[in-house]
């Protein structure tokens, strides 16, 4: 299950005058800032799982040294203010089940997230999707958060309509998910506005 965004340029100016929080907490769970350590729950728990990678775009990880790189991203892209991936933990017993990464485009905010296989259908990425609508939202300048998603993701495509979001459109060959082919692939368009 993931959603997917488009990669764009933005003036570092823009995306530093909004810092989300480290934290935030849900009923469930804790979004937070990356950690060294988290790297073996990525391995282990998504990474290099062809099933949950499928819709991804990047290979499933053959090392945790591959995860360990992406974290140690994920920490330094924290600390230079240009994006703000979180890890999800439950609150219980603070174990690392996904990330969600909202990355910040002037007025609007992109939301992509992946979450382990054992933890599908527990209504944890829609939780985690509507704390970031909602952070977003409190922010005066941001009015629309988006996603895109394969139009063969019917997962991923519930999450959204789950948190409100609604599909604006199709975007033909739009995205290579190089897990399922190297031609890209169509994918949804959904939003949801204030």
């Amino acid at each position: 299950m993931s959603a997917h965004f488009v990669m764009w340029l933005c003036p570092t100016s823009i995306m530093t005058m909004m810092k989300p929080p480290e934290q935030i907490e849900t009923q469930r769970l804790i979004l937070r800032t990356p950690r060294a350590e988290d790297a073996s729950a990525m391995f282990t728990g998504w990474a290099q799982d062809v099933e949950v990678t499928r819709y991804l775009t990047w290979r499933p990880h053959t090392s945790l040294e591959q995860s360990q790189a992406i974290v140690a991203n994920t920490i330094s892209v924290w600390k230079n203010e240009t994006r703000f991936p979180y890890m999800i933990a439950l609150k219980e017993n603070s174990q690392v089940i996904g990330m969600i990464d909202p990355r910040i485009e002037g007025p609007k905010v992109g939301v992509g997230y992946v979450i382990a296989r054992a933890y599908w259908g527990n209504g944890y990425m829609p939780e985690a999707t509507r704390a970031i609508i909602e952070w977003a939202f409190q922010q005066s300048t941001i009015y629309r958060v988006y996603a895109t998603t394969d139009v063969e993701n019917i997962a991923s495509q519930r999450v959204l309509e789950k948190v409100g979001m609604q599909r604006e459109g199709l975007l033909r060959k739009y995205i290579i998910h190089p897990n399922i082919s190297y031609i890209p692939r169509d994918s949804y368009m959904y939003v949801i506005t204030k």
